[in-house]
């Protein structure tokens, strides 16, 4: 009998805090219509509270924060190195780490271009301008914390020296119809623009501090340069950039009116409550207006329940921090709701931010020095966004430990029999982690937990379980709420993270499936044993706690999984493949990366005359073949950049199958083609060279060595291209290519078996 105890780690969502005094507080019963003994309140820090509502939302849960203005603690709008680009929480969080700050909390902030990362509406960061296009409600924050949610009335204007005055964007991606941009290096070190441009290079008259919310800098032209899409932005300098075929056509007159020498006046200015905001980013649409919820809605004329995220000041000048989804069932609200909710909760003000598979919550709970995901992602992952609003504080050495903290991680109740390890952390005055004064020694009702902390619940306990924990002269305790229902249910791989609808095996294989099981959005622990598992189809059979034994086959077989508990059921669709699906790779060295990938669907092979399936391990890979791959490997939805725009004069060539994933590749950076002649070239038909795969692969997982000196090994070496020598130099530390008799043969084409080996090699790299 297998049994699953359920390991706390900082990744797993849905976390539960809960200190000294009060556990699993109850919220005020009045705020609630319709309350459940399962919300929990933790105190992330003086002044900061994290609240995991017991609100019935029917699948979905909310999450907010609450900070009362603790001066130890400030608000901030962060992004990742440049304007361009998106990231994940995590990456902006450890960036904020970087530079000597502790994450209190923080959650996604504006709407933004799938396609570029370049968020809409406008960015402040430490006083400076980042962004700015058409004015949109937006959300401030002062130097002394507090916080402004409304209209900036931002105006940016340039003056030529004919006294001339137009209005311009900044930091934005050019069309031919949004008029004239001024670029920076907040930007991107290059303007990044897929259509041919009139570019102005300009330096600073005098010292540079940026654009500020209100105030002019001068600049002087240093050259200029025509018809030209992606212009670099010299360091310390700005670019002026208007589309060649514009359709503003007296703006592009005046543009090359301009000659080397010329002088012109970048002016900014806003409505006076917003000149003093240190830190500023947009949102969509305001939600409250005076205490009063908002009831019409641009964005959601249709009123779609959706995953959303919101800001909102409350009467008493507190900052709220929302989010509410419930992973990929797409539940949440609708707009009308979240400002009935975002009034609810005593906002005077309220702010829609970008919501859907963006909405992110995360925070690092007392006692640990990591952050962890709160809310449910739609994707099942954390997804790169424009920029986040974060609480911040400086970080600081711990002192002695002043309280424990008894985490039941990711857990919000228990079923009977269940098995739950228990951890506890110890923090200082300030809330930062602590060394532990001692052992520690538990205690359980209702259950039985042994000195490690694994607790095995009662199979006839009811109510609440109540663990205790001691360490020194120091005491907590947490009670977890032990239900005889739940509301939903998934099935998982015991050894994945994201819930399974569907899945391909091989004939004879063991899959270790496990059940998660939910009341009301929030987690319930439990036993793969405690569900009933059943079989249909003819595809195999499974064992009381989950395992599942695929049936030996010759043919594709397909059937279903079913996992129920009481009137509760998820099923997931399985298809049993032969376990040697081609012909031609019975004996092939490659044999078992390819079958691995096959199943997983990220490799696919060709039916032969013979009506076999044959995969040609040893043929080359085309550029497409090789992108579309990555992408599947990557799990990326390439849907999403149907209508991004690529720079390459070959697009017409990439094969139909192939557009979205080529498309995704050049927007997220993977891959940058092929310059001649001026012009830039996808070649999707081309075979791929090893080094230009390897490339692509380190870039998708961020990897550039500081130096090249692990290539020195190699005898062919020098054959490596300068451009490429980083990231395979990266490659090799990282153990994912280790070259053949001494030779990386960076200039070979990479054959299909190789691919197969680097894509799986490269995922044991990341597991260690």
């Amino acid at each position: 009998m297998k049994k699953r105890i359920l390991h706390m780690l900082p990744a797993l969502v849905l976390v539960v805090c809960l200190l000294t005094g009060s556990v699993f507080a109850a919220l005020d019963r009045n705020v609630f219509s319709d309350y459940i003994d399962l919300s929990a309140s933790t105190r992330l820090y003086t002044g900061t509270q994290l609240v995991t509502s017991g609100r019935k939302l029917a699948g979905a849960q909310e999450h907010y924060v609450r900070f009362d203005g603790e001066r130890d603690v400030w608000p901030v709008v962060a992004y990742g190195s440049e304007i361009y680009g998106a990231s994940t929480i995590s990456q902006i969080a450890k960036k904020l780490a970087d530079d000597g700050l502790s994450i209190v909390a923080g959650v996604n902030a504006s709407f933004f271009d799938t396609d570029t990362g370049i968020p809409y509406g406008f960015v402040v960061s430490e006083g400076i301008l980042r962004t700015a296009s058409t004015d949109m409600p937006s959300i401030g924050f002062y130097e002394d914390g507090s916080a402004v949610i409304g209209s900036p009335e931002l105006e940016i204007k340039l003056r030529t020296p004919d006294g001339g005055s137009t209005a311009i964007f900044y930091n934005k991606r050019l069309t031919t119809k949004n008029g004239i941009g001024l670029y920076s290096r907040d930007y991107d070190s290059r303007t990044k623009n897929t259509i041919p441009a009139y570019n102005i290079l300009l330096e600073p008259v005098g010292r540079d501090k940026g654009l500020s919310l209100s105030g002019a800098i001068e600049l002087r032209v240093t050259g200029i340069k025509a018809n030209t899409p992606s212009c670099t932005i010299p360091d310390g300098s700005y670019v002026l950039a208007i589309a060649e075929d514009s359709i503003y056509a007296s703006a592009l007159s005046n543009m090359k009116a301009l000659s080397e020498g010329d002088r012109v006046t970048v002016e900014t200015s806003c409505d006076h409550a917003w000149e003093l905001v240190r830190y500023a980013c947009s949102g969509s649409e305001l939600l409250v207006e005076d205490g009063v919820p908002c009831e019409e809605f641009t964005l959601d004329s249709e009123k779609k329940s959706a995953a959303r995220t919101a800001a909102g000041i409350a009467k008493d000048g507190s900052l709220i921090l929302y989010t509410v989804d419930g992973g990929k069932n797409s539940a949440g609200m609708n707009l009308a709701e979240l400002a009935d909710r975002m009034a609810e909760l005593g906002c005077e003000t309220a702010l829609n931010l970008d919501g859907g598979g963006s909405t992110s919550m995360g925070a690092i709970y007392p006692g640990y020095t990591s952050g962890a995901t709160v809310n449910q992602p739609e994707d099942g992952a954390l997804r790169p966004c424009a920029n986040f609003i974060f609480l911040v504080r400086e970080t600081k050495k711990a002192g002695d430990a002043d309280a424990l903290c008894i985490y039941p991680y990711g857990v919000q109740g228990v079923l009977p029999g269940a098995q739950v390890s228990m951890s506890v952390k110890a923090i200082d005055e300030a809330y930062m982690a602590a060394e532990l004064p001692g052992s520690v020694f538990f205690d359980a009702d209702g259950g039985k937990i042994t000195s490690k902390g694994v607790l095995t619940v009662d199979e006839d306990a009811s109510g609440f379980v109540t663990v205790s924990a001691v360490c020194g002269d120091l005491s907590a305790k947490v009670k977890l709420p032990v239900l005889d229902t739940i509301t939903e249910l998934a099935i998982k791989k015991a050894d994945g993270n994201a819930a399974l609808t569907e899945l391909t095996v091989a004939g004879g294989s063991t899959v270790d499936l496990t059940a998660v099981a939910s009341y009301y959005g929030r987690t319930v622990a439990a036993e793969d044993t405690s569900f009933r598992w059943s079989v249909s189809g003819g595809i195999g059979s499974i064992d009381d706690s989950g395992v599942f034994k695929a049936a030996d086959t010759e043919q594709k077989l397909l059937g279903k999984v079913t996992v129920s508990y009481g009137d509760v059921t998820a099923e997931a669709e399985i298809a049993v493949m032969p376990a040697n699906p081609f012909a031609d790779m019975k004996t092939h060295w490659s044999k078992e990366y390819v079958n691995e990938l096959y199943f997983e669907g990220v490799l696919t092979g060709a039916r032969g005359a013979d009506g076999k399936l044959y995969y040609r391990p040893n043929d080359s890979m085309t550029r497409q073949e090789f992108v579309v791959a990555l992408m599947r490997y990557l799990d990326v939805d390439v849907t999403l950049y149907e209508k991004a725009e690529i720079p390459f004069v070959d697009a017409a060539s990439i094969a139909k199958w192939a557009q979205n994933s080529v498309k995704a590749a050049y927007v997220l950076g993977y891959m940058s083609g092929s310059s001649s002649g001026g012009k830039l070239y996808a070649k999707p038909t081309s075979t791929i060279s090893r080094q230009e795969a390897m490339v692509i692969l380190a870039r998708s997982q961020k990897l550039k060595a500081e130096n090249g000196r692990a290539l020195d090994k190699f005898t062919d070496a020098a054959k490596v291209a300068g451009w490429a020598k980083l990231e395979l130099a990266a490659m090799v530390e990282r153990g994912i290519i280790n070259g053949s008799k001494g030779k990386l043969n960076p200039t070979g084409n990479v054959t299909r078996a190789e691919v197969a080996k680097m894509l799986c090699v490269m995922r044991e790299s990341k597991r260690s």
